[in-house]
């Protein structure tokens, strides 16, 4: 009777633990990228908000990081997108392929590990004229190790 006792403290244990990795994995937009769950676009499960409410212009302009504005947004992808300023949203509607973050705006190392993970938009490179975001500056260290054969792949996954 005591070991059957244990074996289900055990077993309730357990299976908190998986709910709570399972959560985890959610919130992270972390899935096998073979599973098919992950969207077009990395997005705020609430919000909806793409590269989470970043300009995806002024990465191209600025050259870094910068949050965008409530007052210029764009539905695009089936996200929404933030801008700074008029000019960089006219920038982007007149050409949407030029700006978009590379497989969505997941994480392009997760991506190259056949894996989909949410990014942080202040862990970014542009290499070759496009935009591809990271979860962690770590991460994006092993990601540009990697060079071409890391986007090679990760393009290949994407599809």
């Amino acid at each position: 009777m005591r070991s059957k006792k244990l074996l289900n403290r055990i077993s309730a244990i357990l299976g908190i633990i998986v709910l709570i990795l399972i959560a985890f994995a959610f919130y992270n937009h972390i899935f096998p990228l073979s599973w098919g769950l992950h969207g077009k676009v990395n997005k705020g499960i609430v919000s909806g908000e793409a590269i989470h409410g970043y300009d995806p212009v002024a990465y191209f302009t600025e050259l870094k990081a910068v949050k965008g504005n409530s007052n210029f947004t764009f539905g695009y992808n089936n996200a929404t997108w933030y801008f700074t300023s008029q000019e960089n949203l006219d920038l982007f509607k007149s050409d949407p392929d030029k700006y978009l973050p590379q497989y969505g705006g997941y994480c392009s190392f997760a991506v190259s590990k056949g894996f989909s993970a949410d990014s942080d938009p202040e862990t970014f490179d542009i290499i070759d004229g496009k935009l591809y975001l990271c979860a962690e500056p770590d991460i994006k260290n092993e990601w540009l190790k990697e060079g071409k054969a890391g986007i090679e792949k990760a393009n290949e996954n994407w599809k």
